[in-house]
């Protein structure tokens, strides 16, 4: 008999953990699991990828402002008995926040709860984001039959937080997909010999691209022009356009907007870069590493695991974010070495054995 799973998760826009997501569930045995989807907003890039043999529901059509607050006005339970009416062996809130407090106001016995922690918790505010207080999210976190994190240092900043000794299950990708995608064209690049440095992912504080203007201006002052590809939207959009003009580096810095195809850029520029304030395990990273990019990082949660030797991770903070792209940049033995190093490491993510683990653990749940 077919185990039936649910994944919760609040939309299925362009970010990491959504299109972790869609991969996943594509790939799940469908002899052994029926799986749906349930998205709490019916918007997202990702959606067009859903295969057809996993089941797709949403709650509302679109996205509107204030739903954070409106969720709150509900208890957990009240929001589980609005929104899921079936009964599934295993439900899986896919992000913190909403998706984990709707997930665990399941009162069912016969269903399993899963939560999936996809970035560091160890910052109060993150860890309650989604939650009335903390004392709400401890409570509803402690409802949960497991807990899956990311990497380790996701794990060990939950388990501090939350009690449940997480399980560390690392995000599925397709590489055979990224590897074909990577031999497309790629237009938007700019064909000068000037060397090239990409970043991926929202435009979001976060993701600290802000970082990334004054660095470009730094490279061109220290004689080294480099040309910076930033592909995502997001909120931060007029606030990175306004600094790229503060700098003067519109000739140089790119706002380039969400890509379908994201890997062609990727496979093309010279480094990859990551400049995040906070971090799980980055899904983008690792597919810039099948991509046999070089790869240079600020050490966040994740990133000793997944790069380890095959870039360079240096310490989160600018100073240390330019020297490092300087190096980079500068010694091409040195990058030739990362990209071959990296894409013989990433294979472990590779879907084929990251899915069968996953599946195994929602198996034997």
């Amino acid at each position: 008999m077919k185990k039936k799973l649910l994944f919760v998760i609040p939309n299925l826009m362009g970010g990491g953990a959504e299109r972790v997501l869609v991969n996943l569930v594509n790939a799940l045995d469908k002899e052994k699991f029926d799986v749906t989807l349930l998205s709490i907003f019916d918007c997202g890039i990702n959606k067009s990828d859903l295969s057809d043999a996993v089941h797709y529901r949403c709650i509302y059509k679109r996205q509107f402002r204030g739903n954070s607050r409106l969720f709150a006005l509900f208890s957990p339970e009240k929001l589980h008995d609005m929104f899921i009416k079936e009964t599934y062996d295993v439900e899986i809130a896919f992000l913190e926040g909403v998706a984990a407090r709707i997930v665990s106001g399941c009162t069912k016995k016969c269903t399993k709860k899963v939560c999936w922690i996809h970035t560091s918790v160890a910052a109060p505010d993150v860890f309650v984001k989604g939650f009335r207080n903390l004392t709400e999210a401890q409570s509803c976190y402690q409802r949960f039959d497991a807990a899956v994190c990311v990497s380790q240092s996701v794990k060990q900043d939950f388990d501090r937080q939350a009690g449940p000794d997480a399980t560390v299950l690392y995000n599925p990708l397709d590489g055979e997909k990224i590897l074909t995608k990577a031999n497309e064209n790629a237009t938007l690049l700019v064909n000068d010999g000037l060397p090239s440095v990409c970043a991926v992912g929202k435009l979001e504080p976060v993701k600290g691209f802000e970082r990334l203007i004054p660095i470009c201006a730094a490279l061109r002052s220290a004689g080294i022009p480099v040309r910076f590809y930033i592909l995502g939207e997001g909120s931060a959009f007029g606030a990175l356009s306004a600094l790229i003009g503060k700098y003067d580096v519109g000739d140089l810095f790119s706002l380039s907007g969400f890509q379908e195809n994201p890997y062609a850029v990727m496979a093309k520029c010279d480094v990859f870069v990551c400049s995040s304030r906070r971090e799980g395990f980055s899904s983008v990273t690792a597919e810039a590493m099948f991509c046999k990019t070089p790869v240079v990082t600020v050490d966040v949660p994740g990133m000793r695991e997944l790069v380890g030797d095959c870039g360079l991770i240096c310490e989160n903070n600018d100073e240390a974010l330019y020297n490092a792209l300087k190096t980079m940049l500068t010694d091409g033995q040195l990058r030739a070495q990362c990209a071959a190093r990296a894409f013989a490491r990433v294979q472990q993510f590779d879907r084929q054995h990251a899915v069968g683990a996953i599946e195994e653990f929602l198996w034997d749940l």
